[in-house]
């Protein structure tokens, strides 16, 4: 049985309760991080927990626990659950307010912390052979830099990609201009020049992305910052996303397009390999 935190005790996920009055159950109104953990490594804790820490700020949740803290009780939860590989579950939400009203009170939070045991290994075998995307149009807020709990239309893009068969949705506005992934950021390369979208509200900042733009510069590879279009993705000489589940994966088929010769892309494998050392 999974053992989660929830308001400062410890118990199993069946037993965890949260009231109907919760803002973020009645109105999305809350924040989440994901955490990977590869082979008992925390994978770009600081950078994710100050991600968390960030959108909290956005909102204007104020919580009891410091960084540190969050840290120490995700780490109980990663020994208490014998967690080697998988994800690192973070949710907090505005609390528990009653009469329901939009308008917010300062009152507590609910914070959640959990584990999800995930087999991360099988992501290296669907890179060797590359994934499909498809497009989708990107109808969220407005405020995607923020790491927000209402994923509706993130859901709508991820289910399409199931429909169509494909490993993750691509979004783009109604200039089809490429936005990011339904969970991932996008980068396409094209004459040895490494692309993705810079850092805007439209677009949630990447740890992936932090740590892979790292290894660019260390590599002195060229790299930039800027939007491209749906055309420029469909003859991109590679494409490939950056999560925090699937690290450096490549896209060879978007749709009926090939992309490239229809294999992964060495650059791409290059980059998924560094990326993997550095963890």
């Amino acid at each position: 049985m999974t053992t989660c935190y929830i308001n400062g005790k410890y118990c199993s996920i069946a037993n965890a309760k949260i009231s109907i009055t919760d803002r973020g159950f009645q109105f999305s109104d809350g924040i989440y991080e994901v955490i990977t953990v590869y082979n008992e490594k925390f994978v770009d804790l600081d950078l994710h927990l100050y991600r968390l820490l960030e959108s909290l700020k956005k909102i204007d949740i104020k919580i009891n626990l410091d960084k540190s803290q969050i840290e120490k009780i995700s780490r109980k939860i990663q020994v208490i659950n014998k967690l080697k590989m998988g994800i690192i579950y973070i949710q907090i939400t505005r609390g528990n307010q009653h009469p329901r009203d939009h308008k917010y009170k300062q009152i507590k939070p609910n914070i959640i912390i959990y584990s999800i045991k995930k087999d991360l290994d099988k992501f290296n075998q669907m890179a060797l052979k590359g994934v499909k995307a498809t497009l989708y149009p990107d109808i969220r807020w407005l405020r995607s830099d923020i790491k927000s709990i209402s994923l509706l239309g993130n859901v709508f893009a991820a289910n399409h990609a199931k429909k169509k068969k494909a490993h993750e949705a691509i979004l783009h506005n109604e200039k089809k201009y490429i936005t990011e992934g339904n969970s991932s950021s996008v980068w396409i390369i094209k004459n040895n020049i490494c692309k993705t979208h810079p850092l805007t509200y439209r677009i949630l900042k990447g740890c992936t992305r932090a740590k892979l733009i790292s290894l660019l510069i260390e590599n002195k590879f060229k790299f930039k910052e800027t939007i491209f279009s749906t055309k420029e993705l469909l003859n991109a000489d590679e494409v490939f996303i950056t999560s925090a589940t699937n690290f450096v994966m490549p896209i060879t088929k978007i749709d009926e397009h090939t992309i490239g010769n229809g294999k992964p892309g060495k650059v791409s494998l290059g980059l998924r390999k560094s990326f993997i050392k550095a963890i």
